[in-house]
């Protein structure tokens, strides 16, 4: 990756004299400002170099290293789970609006063009069109006519037994879940893209202790191979070093392949197209909470508007117990052609209806809704319990990640210790080429856990803030 530019850089332009001719200093200019030609041939090429540098800059921004808050905000709006909760909340929305429109009149237009021989049909039409005559006298052998209706009906629910407000209650409630289990999706993913980017930190480290094992190693076996030449180190030991740098170069391609791994598993969580990805070496510090209580996660407030739901559901469902009514009006225009007459009529009048028996149809319809209900409240339950459960779990692997941190603090100082005065005997010849791989090794494996302890100690309290519902950077409240 391209470093990037300083403020101390500049762009100079030199002119050079042809091969074999004698460079010459550029003219002075004069106080009359040059020549035209001469002063738009700089101000083009002032306009190429200001053109050239901010498309370097603009190479460079892209290819920057993105910080843990460039990652979160991307994968807060841009990852596909996301982007699937937003297109879930317009769902739920779209099924209040619903839900709100069948409290609303009905207003409805028609149109038909009918030809028709038979009686009934035939007499309406005529009564309808205002075009009775002596021509329909003989009922038993009526003519066929055509009739053109235009019909306006307007049809106003009065009362469903409390049907559709309970509706209108369980689709609302859906949204404030729907709502709320946004909200969960953000937290959830927030806190996978902080564990995914201290992943990409861990095996940094990894490859970094990998290749001191390997440069260290190397050194060894420099070392050897003298104390050969000189007599005093068989060739069998200088075999071990060889084969102990050739693991450790093996080790370092896997430490070098799980970096890319991480980077492009943390790449694809964000919503990050393929391309030039890379994150930087350190993350903010973010203060560990000391708070006990669970009660703002948003998933327990998405279940709660899910029981909600679901009484309004059963409500609902019990108005099918309950008679309905509603008032209705329409007004109609007929034509005809048969009998050239038109005329206009309208209806309005009450309906009242009411399921004296279906099959036991509604009942089925309460107790599917009471079992709904049932199993939503037994969701909160089991909701808090694990919820419980992932917060003791976060506290007691921070707990964890610190101790191994103090430790493999003075584990490393050891394990340093210990390779220099190994190293400085094998110079010396007291002591043998196993004692030296045995102290290369440990310290490889120290820088390892530390790095581990370090990677796991950041995931633990990024896990406690997830548990207790609070966001996992302080920017990230302040933009939802």
């Amino acid at each position: 990756m391209n470093a990037p530019l300083t403020p101390h850089e500049t762009l100079r332009f030199t002119r050079t004299a042809p091969t074999g001719a004698v460079a010459r200093p550029l003219p002075e200019k004069s106080s009359g400002g040059g020549t035209p030609a001469r002063g738009a041939t700089r101000w083009r090429r002032s306009l190429a170099a200001v053109g050239a540098l901010l498309a370097v800059l603009a190479v460079r921004a892209g290819e920057a290293p993105w910080t843990l808050e460039q990652c979160v905000q991307h994968a807060l709006t841009n990852s596909p789970d996301a982007v699937l909760a937003q297109h879930r909340l317009r769902a739920a929305e779209a099924a209040r609006q619903q839900a709100n429109a069948l409290v609303w009149p009905t207003l409805q237009f028609q149109s038909s063009y009918t030809r028709t021989d038979n009686p009934m049909y035939v007499l309406g039409s005529a009564l309808n069109q205002q075009a009775f005559g002596p021509a329909l006298s003989d009922f038993n052998h009526l003519p066929d006519v055509d009739n053109w209706n235009l019909k306006g009906q307007l049809t106003v629910p009065l009362y469903t037994g409390g049907a559709l407000s309970a509706g209108r209650r369980a689709a609302r409630s859906g949204v404030r879940a729907t709502t709320a289990q946004a909200e969960a999706v953000r937290q959830a993913l927030a806190f996978e893209t902080v564990r995914a980017f201290h992943t990409v930190q861990k095996t940094r480290a990894f490859v970094r202790a990998a290749e001191a094992a390997v440069a260290s190693l190397e050194q060894h076996l420099e070392l050897a191979q003298k104390r050969l030449a000189a007599g005093t180190l068989l060739r069998a030991d200088v075999l071990d070093v060889e084969v102990r740098l050739a693991q450790a170069r093996e080790d370092l391609a896997r430490a070098r392949n799980a970096r890319a791994l991480a980077l492009e598993g943390l790449r694809t969580l964000i919503g990050l197209e393929p391309g030039p990805f890379d994150v930087v070496e350190t993350a903010p510090e973010v203060p560990v909470p000391d708070a006990a209580d669970f009660s703002a996660r948003p998933e327990l407030e998405a279940v709660r508007h899910q029981i909600e739901a679901a009484e309004a559901q059963t409500r609902a469902a019990r108005g099918g117990y309950l008679p309905r009514l509603a008032a209705f009006g329409s007004l109609d225009y007929d034509r005809g052609w048969k009998l050239d007459g038109d005329g206009t009529s309208y209806t309005a009048g009450l309906l009242l209806q009411w399921n004296l028996f279906d099959g036991r149809l509604t009942r089925g319809k309460v107790a599917e809704a009471r079992a709904g209900l049932d199993q939503a409240l037994e969701q909160e339950r089991r909701l808090k319990l694990g919820l419980g459960f992932e917060l003791e779990q976060a506290r007691l692997n921070l707990r964890e990640a610190n101790e191994r941190l103090a430790v493999t603090a003075r584990a490393i100082t050891q394990a340093e210790e210990s390779v220099r005065l190994t190293r400085d005997r094998f110079e010396q010849g007291l002591a043998l080429t196993l004692q030296l791989l045995d102290a290369e090794t440990a310290l490889t494996v120290a820088r390892v856990r530390r790095a581990e302890a370090e990677a796991d100690q950041r995931i633990a309290v990024a896990a406690l803030r997830r548990a207790l519902g609070l966001p996992q950077l302080p920017s990230e409240s302040a933009n939802p």
